[in-house]
This record gives C-alpha cells, structure tokens and sequence, in this order.
C-alpha cells in the first residue's frame, strides 16, 4: 500500500502525521493477522507540496506495484493527480482532501473527510451570530480548489441575510512568502474586524504574530488546514483565539479516540492531529475493503463503497456510492495554548 502527501515543506504537518496514523494502521492489520494471510506493507513518498512532485511520487508508487495509495493531503495535490489514478486505474483514498469539485463524481477517488462546503456555511452562521460583522477574506491560492470552496460557501451564507459583511475578499501565494505586517495592516484599514483565513498552520501563525505586533486585533478565521499542532509551535500565545471550522475535535468523547490518541502518543511522541486519525481510517477501510477482494486490486472500487457503516476512531462514517462521507461539524479554538471547542452559548 502506497502513502503520499507532503513530508517536508509548509505543510509537512499534515503529511507526516498522516503518514504516522496509516503506519499505526498497518501495524495494527497486521497485529490482527494482515489482509487475506498476508501482511501489508506501506510506502511512503514525499509529495514535495507541487503538482510534479505529486506525480513523481504516485508514479513511483504504481510502478511499485502499490494496490492502492492513501493521499494525497491537500486539494490542489490531489487534483494534480486525478487524471493519472483514471488513467491507471487505480485507487486513491485520501484522508483529507476536502475540495468540491470531486463531489459526487464515479472515478478512482475516495475519501474519509467530507467536502469543506460545510464547515464554511457553519463558520458563517456562526459569525452571523456572534459577530465580528464584518470581514475580510484571505485564501491561498496555491490550494485554490479547497480555499475557493469554502471561502464561497462562507461568503454567501454569511452575507445571505445583511448581518453580514465582507468588506474585501483576495488571494495570495504561501509560495511567494507574503509580507504578513503589510497584509495585516492592509486588512485592518479595509474596515474589517475580522479575517477568514484559508491557509497552512504556519501561514496563519505568521499572520498571528504579524496581527499581534501590529497591534490591530482582528479576529482570525480558519477552515480545517491549519488546525494541527504546527501552529502552536509556530504561533505560540499570538494564536490564541483563532477559531477553526472542522469535522475534527481533540475533546472527542468515544472510548476509540481516546485509545487511538493514546496509542498513537505512546507510538511516535506527539498528540495525533486530524490527519494522522484520518489516515489511519483511510487504511483501516482499504484493509476491509481487501478482505473483500481476497487482497486483489481487482474490484477494490466496489468493495470500498459496499462497506456500509465503518466504526472509525474520530465516529462512524460509511462512503456513499461516489466515495463520499458526511461527518459532524465542530468550531474549536486556542486557549491559552490549548485547543478547545466553542461554546457557542458565549
């Protein structure tokens, strides 16, 4: 079984833990005895976070011989790639590619996050509610497929019915290095009390710390990218406050989170984030989803959607018949470095 997504590089965070919780799953198949009497075993490429190195890794990967890969942990990687696994044939079953655009398509992609439609639309009604009224919103474009999706489904749910207001709405390139003071200044003079911010952990960190120093005290806003661990070692006390619209929450009361964060602290020495759960969900499923197949790669598209309900560590999901999942929504944010879940009575 094959893993990519990017190991090095801004967002590291995500394909590093999210190779640890695919190496935790394999080591648990094979604990209980592997696919079809014979164990797994994971490769791992590093997608290099550029449209290439996505295509230089999966390439790598199939012509090893892979029955399947596992990434990759962005958007704009993924679709890099979609056009290579259809041409294969070949399965691709990411844990965290949220983008819309794969939405209810046939095709060689699954996945066990939900499209990121909802988590804007939340964030939105949320705002709406609460307040700041008034926002700026700031994606980048490098991951434009994600960033654009959930940008517009919270500008329209959060303007919808005149409470609120988006005073400015641009892009920018993490590959480029913004100037962090100049943007943060810029936003505050545009009226803004606040900034939806679709970027890396340590991309919105940089933003953070620049708002701090600036002294301006905008509100900061962010989908499910930037919430991992990355962004209290890169933000420390200036990330405080920052709030996350996400399918993901570290206070996750079920008995098998509580033992999967365990084990996986105990295994690699760092609390998992969600793409470490989802990855270790993502092999989990294919491990089933082989027993089916008797361990051939022939007939792994149906046997995935067949599955039905899957009892997963972050809750239970099934893969509907275009390899799409619905899960719960949640709002957390950073508390005195610590992530928590909103009140939303506050």
């Amino acid at each position: 079984m094959g893993f990519s997504g990017q190991l090095t590089g801004i967002s590291s965070d995500l394909g590093v833990q999210g190779r640890n919780g695919a190496t935790l799953a394999v080591e648990d198949v094979n604990a209980g005895g592997g696919v079809a009497g014979r164990r797994l075993k994971l490769l791992a490429e590093d997608d290099g976070n550029t449209p290439e190195g996505a295509r230089r890794a999966d390439e790598k990967l199939l012509d090893s011989g892979v029955v399947a890969v596992v990434g990759h942990m962005t958007s704009a990687q993924t679709l890099a790639v979609i056009d290579l696994f259809e041409a294969r044939r070949a399965v691709l079953v990411s844990p965290t590619t949220a983008t819309p655009s794969l939405t209810g398509k046939v095709d060689q992609f699954f996945r066990v996050i939900p499209d990121n439609r909802s988590w804007g639309v939340g964030l939105a009604e949320y705002l709406a509610s609460h307040g700041p009224h008034r926002v700026f919103v700031l994606g980048d474009s490098d991951n434009a497929s994600y960033v654009d999706a959930f940008n517009s489904a919270f500008v329209e749910r959060f303007t919808r019915d005149g409470r609120g207001h988006v005073v400015g709405r641009e892009w920018f390139s993490s590959r480029a290095g913004p100037d962090w003071s100049r943007e943060v200044k810029r936003i505050r003079q545009s009226g803004a009390r606040g900034v939806v911010l679709a970027a890396s952990a340590r991309d919105v960190a940089a933003f953070a710390k620049a708002n701090g120093v600036a002294g301006t005290g905008l509100a900061i806003f962010c989908p499910t990218w930037a919430y991992t661990r990355e962004i209290l070692l890169a933000g420390g006390p200036s990330v405080d406050g920052i709030v996350f619209s996400t399918c993901y929450t570290e206070e996750n009361p079920s008995p098998s989170f509580k033992t999967f964060a365990a084990r996986y602290e105990q295994r690699f020495g760092w609390p998992p984030n969600f793409a470490a759960a989802y990855a270790y969900e993502a092999v989990m499923l294919l491990a089933k989803a082989l027993e089916k197949t008797g361990g051939l790669r022939q007939g792994l598209e149906s046997a995935l959607v067949s599955l039905g309900p899957q009892a997963g560590v972050v809750g239970t999901f099934s893969l509907d018949a275009y390899g799409d999942v619905q899960r719960e929504s949640f709002l957390v944010t950073i508390e005195n470095g610590r992530f928590q879940n909103v009140d939303h009575d506050r």
